[in-house]
C-alpha cells in the first residue's frame, strides 16, 4: 500500500465521519416527529451503527471497486459528464484544476518536498505519537488501580472490586474479565451499592465499554477533527440516557432513589481529594473527565430525562429503516469519493477541449 493510498483512505474516513454525523443528526431530528423522542437505546444503537458503517464501507467499496470503475460511479466522472452535457458552465482549465486539487494536495504531502508538508506531517506524527503514548500510560494506570483493589464478589466473568482510590463507581474490562470498581464509602449504603452494580452491569449489556475502547483508540488519528469530539460527546451522553432509562423502567427502587444516588455520587466526586481517574478504558457512573460545569449540565439533563420521559420502547422497524438509511447514504458517499481508475471517455473529451482551448490561445497570441 503506497503512502498516497494511505492518505486517501485517511481523508475519506474523515469525510465519511462528517457525512455519518450529519445523517445521524437528521434522523435524530425526525424521531420526535414520529413519537420516538425518548427511545435512547434505539438512538444509541443507531449512533454506534453509524460508526461501524464508517469502518465497513471501505471494505464494501473495495469489493465493488471493479463494478464502480466500469460505470464511472465517482464524483469526478459525474461532474465531467454534467459539464459536457451543458448542465453548468465553467472554464475547462479551472474545472480540471478543481478536479485534480485533492490529488495535487495528496502528492504534495506524500512527497515531503516542501517545508509546509514536512511541518504538517511532522506535527501530526508527533501529536499522534504523544496521544498513543498517553493511551498506554492511562491503560497502565488503570491496570495498577485494578490490582490495588480487593475483590468483593464475582459473578461469572464479572468481578466486583472495592477501591479506596476512587470516588465514583466505574466499569471496565480486560480480555476475558469484566470489572466493576466501587468506592469504599459506597459499602456503607446497601441501596447505593445495589444501584451502582446494576448501573454498571447495564453498561456491559449495552457494550459501552467496547465502544469506549474503540473511540479512544481513534483519538490519535482523528484528534484534529472537531466532528470526532462531537461524536464522542453524543455517544457518551446517549449511553447514560439509555442506561438510566432501562434501569428506572426495570428496577423496584424508583426514580427518586436513583436520582438521589446520582447526586450523592457527584457530590462525593466533587469533594474528593483523590487524583482524577482516567476515563480510558472505562465508563463511570458520572463523567469525570469534562469540566465541572459540563458534568453538572449532563447530570441535570439525565435527571430531567428520567423524570420527564416515559420510556418509549421504540420500534424495531423504525430502527432497521433508520440504520439502512444511514448505511445507504454513507456507502453511496464512500463510492462517489473514489478516484477514477482509468481515463474515461468523458475525461478524454475534457482533456481534448482543454488542449483545443490552449492551441486557440497560442494561435491568437502568435498573430
Amino acid at each position: 500500500m503506497t503512502p498516497e493510498t494511505v492518505l486517501n483512505v485517511f481523508i475519506d474516513a474523515n469525510i465519511l465521519l462528517l457525512v455519518a454525523c450529519l445523517v445521524w443528526t437528521a434522523v435524530l431530528a425526525i424521531f420526535p416527529l414520529i413519537g420516538l423522542r425518548g427511545t435512547f437505546r434505539t438512538q444509541l444503537f443507531l449512533l454506534n451503527g453509524s460508526i461501524g458503517t464508517i469502518i465497513l464501507c471501505p471494505i464494501f467499496v473495495y469489493l465493488f471497486s471493479g463494478w464502480t470503475s466500469q460505470h464511472s460511479l465517482n464524483i469526478s466522472d459525474l461532474v465531467v459528464s454534467n459539464y459536457l452535457n451543458g448542465n453548468f458552465h465553467m472554464d475547462a482549465v479551472r474545472l480540471e484544476l478543481a478536479l485534480g486539487f485533492r490529488e495535487e494536495i495528496v502528492r504534495e504531502i506524500t512527497s515531503l518536498k516542501s517545508l509546509t508538508a514536512q511541518i504538517l506531517v511532522g506535527t501530526f506524527a508527533a501529536i499522534s505519537a504523544a496521544l498513543f503514548f498517553r493511551l498506554l500510560c492511562q491503560g497502565r494506570r488503570l491496570l495498577a488501580q485494578l490490582n490495588d483493589s480487593y475483590l468483593l464478589k464475582h459473578i461469572g466473568n464479572v468481578y466486583i472490586l472495592v477501591s479506596d482510590e476512587v470516588s465514583i463507581p466505574y466499569s471496565t474490562r480486560g480480555l476475558t474479565r469484566r470489572y466493576i470498581v466501587i468506592p469504599e464509602e459506597t459499602l456503607t449504603r446497601q441501596l447505593d451499592l445495589k444501584i451502582a452494580i446494576t448501573h454498571e452491569l447495564q453498561h456491559f449489556r449495552q457494550k459501552d465499554i467496547e465502544w469506549e475502547f474503540f473511540l479512544e483508540a481513534l483519538k490519535p488519528l482523528f484528534f484534529w477533527n472537531p466532528v470526532y469530539y462531537i461524536w464522542c460527546a453524543q455517544v457518551r451522553r446517549l449511553r447514560e440516557y439509555a442506561c438510566d432509562q432501562t434501569i428506572v423502567n426495570r428496577s423496584s427502587y424508583g426514580i427518586r432513589a436513583y436520582c438521589e444516588f446520582l447526586l450523592r455520587a457527584s457530590r462525593s466526586q466533587a469533594k474528593s481529594n483523590l487524583s482524577r481517574r482516567t476515563r480510558l478504558p472505562s465508563v463511570a457512573l458520572v463523567d469525570m473527565c469534562d469540566s465541572e460545569k459540563s458534568k453538572r449540565s449532563l447530570l441535570r439533563k439525565r435527571i430531567l430525562m428520567m423524570t420527564n420521559e416515559h420510556g418509549n420502547k421504540g420500534s424495531k422497524l423504525v430502527s432497521a429503516l433508520a440504520s439502512i438509511s444511514v448505511f445507504g447514504i454513507v456507502f453511496t458517499t464512500s463510492v462517489l469519493m473514489q478516484n477514477p481508475k482509468d481515463w474515461s471517455h468523458d475525461r478524454l473529451m475534457l482533456s481534448t477541449i482543454i488542449n483545443l482551448e490552449r492551441m486557440n490561445t497560442i494561435n491568437r497570441v502568435s498573430r
